[in-house]
């Protein structure tokens, strides 16, 4: 068991940062309109990392 504390401690981190990054981009996104990013917003709110997930998928990577 004392082998997996660090690697129980390092995941919610990673999954916090990458919700970070993809929940700043999605604030600085330009070409989302208010209503989406709105519906954005409640997503990640709610649904958090999945939010990410797929926020990263279907619009991060299409503009980069």
């Amino acid at each position: 068991m004392d082998k997996l504390q660090p690697i129980l401690l390092i995941l919610p981190l990673l999954g916090l940062s990458f919700w970070l990054w993809m929940a700043w981009d999605f604030g600085k996104n330009d070409r989302l309109s208010r209503q989406e990013k709105t519906y954005w917003t409640v997503a990640f709110v709610f649904l958090n990392v999945f939010a990410a997930v797929y926020y990263y998928v279907y619009e991060y990577r299409r503009r980069h």
